[in-house]
């Protein structure tokens, strides 16, 4: 091995920066549909994970992370109701980057099912569209359009934070992994909103986001909001705690 190998070095070779950098994105833009959906459907999602279903809403999010200090991308994701060992909140099952940087730094740092795809956020004066796609197929697609006469109330109490996501790392020469944690974590205490306008939605899901190739089935879509405001994640807020191991 070489003499005084700082083993930290090998982020640069990596691409993406360690756990205890602290990213900003002033002026962020995310749009958050909230939708019903059929509980035996989610449930079934969550069969091959820990996590137990805590609501039969889920949500449907695109985010612009253009400004972001470290790399420019954008996100676009499932969120699902879970709870273990009584900690509620939302884990990401369906999530897509447009960067390869961020789809392995998500997932190998914290356990985020990140995958590549093309991903646009297109704002109108009077709706918003967003759209995820690969090789020419639609993986899911929202059109907003906004209503100040419309509120949250529908989906007020619903928990998006904390994220928890399994973070496990398969065994080199074996059946099983080597290391298999339940994180949280919550940038939400560092997030400073500038605006937010709620409004209606149309979702179309491709048999992606579903099960044995059918698309999930969206009973009901509640409406949704576009928000703009300054996203960190701070050393206190942003890193994620281990809060069970089941290795």
């Amino acid at each position: 091995m070489r003499d005084n190998y700082n083993i930290n070095s090998f982020f640069e070779f990596l691409g993406y920066y360690p756990s205890n950098y602290t990213p900003t994105c002033p002026g962020m833009r995310s749009l958050s549909i909230y939708v019903k959906g059929v509980r035996s459907e989610l449930q079934k999602l969550l069969e091959p994970t820990p996590f137990l279903l805590a609501d039969d809403r889920f949500v449907i999010s695109i985010a612009d992370f253009s400004n972001h200090s470290h790399f420019s991308y954008y996100d676009a994701a499932i969120l699902l109701p879970v709870s273990i060992n009584g900690v509620q909140g939302s884990t990401y099952y369906f999530e897509y980057e447009d960067n390869h940087e961020t789809v392995a730094s998500g997932r190998e740092k914290w356990g985020y099912p990140k995958k590549f795809a093309h991903i646009s956020l297109q704002e109108q004066a009077d709706s918003v569209r967003g759209e995820v796609s690969l090789g020419g197929e639609s993986i899911f697609s929202v059109d907003f359009t906004f209503d100040d006469g419309l509120s949250n109330a529908a989906w007020e109490d619903y928990q998006v934070y904390p994220h928890l996501q399994v973070r496990a790392i398969s065994e080199v020469s074996g059946p099983s992994f080597t290391q298999f944690d339940v994180i949280a974590r919550d940038t939400s205490k560092d997030y400073e909103l500038i605006s937010r306008r709620f409004g209606s939605a149309a979702v179309q899901l491709g048999e992606q986001i579903g099960l044995d190739g059918q698309a999930l089935t969206v009973a009901e879509v509640l409406g949704g909001e576009f928000s703009i405001g300054n996203f960190s994640a701070t050393l206190e807020n942003g890193q994620a705690r281990i809060i069970t191991s089941l290795i």
